[in-house]
């Protein structure tokens, strides 16, 4: 009978452990999202790839960070082409 109880108790505690865990989480991520100092991730449309940072080769990072770089100082927003 103990166990009957006790399985119900433990999963509403789990949920309630979960809730409060999402909760945080959301919190943490809209003061990040809210902050101008935060880094780009790199799968976001205006970060250092733009929105294709996981297709761009290892070898090929250095240079894409750096065209971006130079389109920035240009005043242009980098589209996800790489510099040859």
């Amino acid at each position: 009978m103990i166990a009957g109880a006790l399985i119900p108790f433990l999963s509403l505690i789990t949920m309630l452990a979960v809730l409060v865990f999402a909760m945080i989480s959301k919190a943490r991520v809209e003061e990040r999202r809210h902050d101008p100092n935060a880094p780009k991730s790199t799968l976001a449309k205006d970060g250092k790839y733009g929105g294709v940072g996981f297709l761009v080769p290892l070898r090929e990072q250095s240079r894409a960070m750096h065209a971006a770089q130079i389109d920035a100082q240009r005043g242009h927003s980098y589209k996800g082409r790489i510099v040859d």
